[in-house]
């Protein structure tokens, strides 16, 4: 009987461990997924992104090469991402060997600024990000971004 409590306790000690790992990379990811989100609005307004080590720098390439027509041309957003947001994470959290998907989903009400200083509003949309993330260190290494209504 006492060896049956021993082994119990140890997995349940060992479950607890594993429960706050995956808490800990939990908050790492949206940690992660908050700064990119916020460093892509930044782009958009024409500010540089503060990715701070979380972000992939082929990712940080491609970010800059994709919204550069729109840099180019003298007109820029003012972002408005709304106050909620939707992310849910998909994968295991406690192995580091494979990528975690996190999908993040939010209406998107920013404006646009024309090179005269006019605001101009943006319909509606619902804009949906997906990323890959590496979790040692947590990192996110590709992302596709959706819009729709």
């Amino acid at each position: 009987m006492k060896l049956l409590q021993s082994i119990a306790q140890r997995r349940t000690s060992n479950d607890r461990g594993q429960d706050e790992l995956r808490e800990q990379r939990l908050e790492r990811i949206k940690d992660a997924v908050e700064q990119f989100t916020f460093g892509l609005g930044l782009v958009m307004a024409g500010q540089p992104p503060d990715f701070s080590g979380v972000v992939a720098a082929d990712l940080c390439e491609r970010v800059h090469s994709a919204l550069a027509p729109f840099r180019d041309s003298g007109e820029l957003m003012r972002p408005d991402f709304g106050a909620y947001a939707e992310l849910r994470v998909d994968g295991d959290l406690l192995d580091i060997e494979h990528n975690v998907k996190a999908v993040l989903e939010f209406e998107d009400r920013s404006m646009r600024e024309t090179r005269d200083g006019r605001l101009l509003p943006v319909p509606r949309r619902r804009v949906r990000i997906t990323m890959s993330l590496r979790l040692e260190p947590c990192v996110v290494e590709d992302c596709t971004v959706a819009l729709g209504p």
